[in-house]
């Protein structure tokens, strides 16, 4: 299948440390003031149509469309019923792109089956913010905040327990900076928002990075 995958030009460049590498897609910076011929492709990848507005529903074509839904669930990215054949969702973020793995959501089996045609190592998780890896992990990350404000501990003895006390393959600050604390903290933004405050409550100090 043809593929072309638009995104900021990090976004793809992190994106092609992983799965990228095995889709054979062509790669278009965006958003980008000349569009491409969409109808050239029978799949379409947003790497970021969770955080801004796609294309996908403005614009002429046939294919499949995979959109990034980490941070807002498909089914409230997509403006009517008829959209649920025609898109999934994924995470694709930095630090979880780079997995064999895709974790993907569908809201009808006809979107799914034409996704895992495409991507056949795809794994179907519900359609929920931060899907399931990036949304454990987040958390994790905002607890250890929610600890370092509370005991005011340096970020020096969180980064040791997490990675020797747990044998974490990453510290907090490694698990920052290659996802992004930018990302961490709207995905944890995005579970208080669905959930409450009183849920999720978003570390002072998480706000302040990145």
């Amino acid at each position: 299948m043809r593929a072309l995958v638009i995104g900021s030009p990090n976004r793809l460049e992190a994106l092609m440390q992983g799965v990228g590498n095995r889709w054979n897609a062509e790669l278009y910076p965006w958003p980008s003031q000349v569009q491409p011929d969409w109808n050239l492709y029978e799949v379409i990848v947003d790497l970021e149509a969770d955080e801004r507005p796609s294309p996908a529903f403005e614009v002429t074509s046939e294919g499949l469309w995979v959109l990034s839904s980490v941070k807002k669930p498909l089914r409230r990215q997509l403006p009517s019923q008829e959209w649920r054949y025609r898109c999934v969702g994924v995470n694709l973020l930095p630090g979880f792109c780079e997995r064999e793995m895709v974790e993907g959501t569908a809201l009808s089996k006809e979107a799914w089956e034409r996704f895992i045609a495409w991507e056949p190592k795809a794994i179907q998780v519900p359609d929920e913010v931060g899907m399931i890896s990036a949304r454990i992990l987040c958390l994790i990350i905002n607890e250890a905040f929610l600890l370092q404000g509370e005991a005011h501990l340096p970020m020096e003895t969180l980064d040791t327990a997490v990675k020797l006390g747990l044998n974490y393959p990453h510290s907090l600050t490694e698990w920052g900076e290659k996802i992004g604390w930018k990302h961490i903290r709207e995905i944890v933004e995005a579970l208080q928002e669905e959930y409450g405050a009183g849920v999720y409550p978003v570390a002072p100090n998480l706000r302040f990075l990145g």
